[in-house]
């Protein structure tokens, strides 16, 4: 009962079914937690099973009620954290067959994830936006777009992990889209126009600290300009940020010798 396929079949079922009941004690069951990895395969298949216009109301209602959970009522590495961190993926496989109404509502409950205290919540933001944006990526963007001049740090991690997905970047604009947002947030941080709050910022600075050679992978001409650009800076943060990217295997291993300029720029009087 544990193949992808008997999961797919299952979890397809409850629409037509209706057996929420049965759902949610086969989620709790096999969540993995509290443990140091959630069932990701379960909760995949589960989204996937969403990825249809043939999604009844009530299993609409379903995904509403529990992608709201707060932390009361699915806590942290406890089992019903699983029901809205399925629930919310679920929803990005949705979007493309959902109604406006219903689009807004996946938005909204996305962008209430991505400022999560619930650190699983946040990595569920990104893949439900990364399901919305492999299926339509103007809509990412748009939602970006319009939460980037006031997005804090959060929020701010969450564009760039939702970016930096390979199968959303085998276009170049969306590279160059992800590129130019990168540089945004680190003009903001070089700049000082932003508070972060230090445990925030942490979580904004890690997911930089990789994302950025995902992109510059794709489209190295540009991305190790915006690299060098930031190499020269006198800010340590940016430093941590240039130098991990550069030390990734994705850069070190294909463009060596862009790798080692940057880092002599880096190196630099610094």
């Amino acid at each position: 009962m544990n193949s992808k396929v008997t999961k797919n079949v299952f979890y397809g079922d409850l629409q037509e079914a209706g057996k929420f009941a049965q759902l949610e004690q086969r989620l709790l069951d096999e969540s993995n937690l509290p443990g140091p990895r959630a069932n990701l395969g379960a909760a995949s298949a589960f989204a996937d099973a969403f990825a249809s216009d043939g999604v009844t109301d009530e299993a609409w209602e379903l995904l509403v009620q529990w992608s709201g959970k707060p932390e009361a009522e699915a806590p942290e590495d406890d089992p019903r954290e699983f029901l809205p961190f399925c629930a919310l993926q679920a929803m990005g496989s949705y979007f493309r067959y959902a109604e406006p109404a219903r689009r807004q509502i996946i938005l909204e409950r996305c962008r209430a994830a991505m400022n999560d205290g619930r650190w699983r919540m946040r990595e569920a933001a990104a893949m439900a936006l990364q399901r919305i944006g492999e299926q339509d990526f103007s809509a990412l963007q748009a939602l970006f777009d319009g939460m980037k001049g006031t997005a804090n740090a959060l929020e701010q991690r969450a564009f760039i992990a939702a970016l930096a997905h390979p199968p959303m970047l085998n276009e170049q604009a969306h590279v160059l889209y992800a590129l130019e947002l990168s540089e945004a947030i680190l003009d903001q941080i070089a700049a000082g126009q932003t508070r972060y709050g230090a445990e925030e910022f942490r979580v904004l600075s890690k997911g930089l600290e990789y994302a950025l050679s995902v992109f510059v992978e794709r489209a190295p001409g540009a991305g190790f300009k915006l690299l060098a650009k930031f190499a020269v800076t006198d800010d340590k943060r940016m430093q941590k940020i240039v130098k991990s990217n550069l030390g990734k295997a994705r850069l070190a291993k294909k463009f060596s010798q862009d790798v080692e300029r940057i880092q002599l720029l880096a190196n630099k009087d610094h």
